[in-house]
Parts: C-alpha cells; structure tokens; sequence
C-alpha cells in the first residue's frame, strides 16, 4: 500500500530563530506580516493606522527586507507634504509602497521557512538511511529519498506546504516509513498539521512521482520542482543513474519510477 501525503508545516521556536538568522532579522512573535497585508488589501487603512505600520518591530524586518519600498513609504508618511496638497493621493502612495514591501518581506520569510523545512527533511531521510537528493527551485524545493527498494518523493512549497509520495513498497511499511519520517522531522522542529493521507496502493507511486517521472529528467526531486513550476500552483491547504550493462538499465528505469528492486 503505497501513500500520498499532503500537509501544511507548524514550526518550532527554534526553527523560527533559524528563518530570522538566515535572513539576519529579528522575527519575533508580534510580527504578522499576514495581517498587515490583509489590512492595506482592503483599502480601509487610514493615516494614524500607516504611520503606526512602519514603526515598532515590523521596521527592522521590512527595512531588511525590503528597503526600497519601505524607505519609499516612510518617506512620504513623515514627510510635511501630507498635511497639504493631495493628502489622499500621498496616502494611496504609501499605502501602495508599503504593501509592496510586506510582499516582498513575506516572500523573503516563505522562502527561509521553506528551506528550514527542507532542510529537516533532509536530515531526518539521512538518519533513516535514505540517500537524499535535493533540488531548490524558485518557489519549491524537491526532495528525493531512496533506499534500495523504495522511493519518497517531497515537494515543499514557500511557507512550509508539503507533498509526499511513496512507492515500491508492499502492505503497511510505506505508512510505517512515513511514520518514521515524519517524527524524525517532529524530532528537528517541524511538525505537520491539516495532515491528510491517500492510500493510493499504486507500486509506482501516485501522481506526484508518475508526474515527475513523466517529464523524463533522472532526478525526480528536480523534475517535481519543474512541475510546479510550469504550473504555477501550490497545494491550498525548496540520483543519476549509470547503468552497467542493460539488465542494470532496466533495474535503474524502474526504480526511478518508483518501483521496486
């Protein structure tokens, strides 16, 4: 019985602390950049409601972020020409230049948090024995995890979105291997939440490894990240083979289709 996964990501204090070192910012807890862009979306924003937007904690995360926008913003939140004039254009500015920022600011994190997530993956696969291989896209990472007769394909999209796949194992053991994996990664700072599990029952694997596995290319971690790419979507809830001889090439084709050794 072979499995498909799909789940968002919960991380841990720790693995925040990782995000805001790799993007060398201070992410502390008051920062909801989410609710920040809901609020310039709707336009209801009015001036006491800007100005208090580009001071406190979210200042230094966005002026590391997204400096140029922000600058932008600040500018003409404290400049004297919002007394006179067209207040309602220059607000309508910086609204927009403001919004700009937390968009960018909010990518920046997705895509560290994606790579944190990444990361666990990875190490949890190696301390189960699997060889890894990974491929970091633009807004997906590809991971590929093989042990001798089985393959798990990850797909981890920005902010911590996942897929899985499993293939070319019988009865439970892909459930228990998921298992593994996923308190492995529990273990490093990443716990899976709105979890759900297809038991597909495909050898092969299902629509994650047979899409990759369509496109021809020998990595399946770089092929799944070429697919999300092409299409542009993320879930709504970051091994090349020489064969010896051709009975080598016929094992090879059907592992990297997921099947069995």
């Amino acid at each position: 019985m072979s499995t498909r996964v799909s789940a968002s990501t919960r991380i841990s204090a720790a693995c925040r602390d990782l995000v805001s070192r790799r993007l060398n910012i201070t992410l502390g807890s008051t920062v909801d950049l989410g609710q920040v862009q809901s609020a310039l979306d709707s336009g209801q924003v009015d001036l006491p409601a800007l100005q208090g937007m580009v001071t406190g904690e979210i200042e230094g995360v966005l002026s590391a972020l997204a400096p140029t926008p922000f600058a932008r913003a600040r500018d003409i939140l404290a400049g004297p020409a919002l007394g006179a004039g067209q207040p309602s254009a220059l607000m309508l500015s910086a609204r927009t230049e403001l919004a700009s920022a937390v968009t960018t600011a909010r990518s920046a994190i997705a895509g560290a948090t994606r790579d944190v997530t990444a990361d666990a993956f990875a190490e949890a696969g190696r301390e189960l024995r699997y060889t890894v291989s990974l491929c970091r896209g633009t807004s997906a990472t590809g991971i590929e995890l093989r042990s001798p007769n089985e393959v798990m394909l990850l797909r981890i999209h920005d902010g911590g979105a996942i897929e899985s796949d499993h293939a070319g194992l019988v009865d439970n053991s892909c459930t228990d291997r998921q298992r593994e994996l996923e308190e492995a990664v529990a273990r490093r700072g990443i716990v899976l939440t709105g979890r759900k599990q297809l038991n597909h029952g495909a050898y092969n694997g299902g629509d994650l490894i047979s899409t990759a596995a369509s496109l021809g290319d020998p990595s399946l971690a770089r092929a799944t990240v070429t697919s999300a790419e092409r299409s542009g979507t993320a879930p709504r809830d970051h091994g090349i083979f020489a064969a010896a001889d051709e009975t080598e090439a016929t094992h090879r084709s059907r592992v990297r289709r997921g099947g069995a050794a």
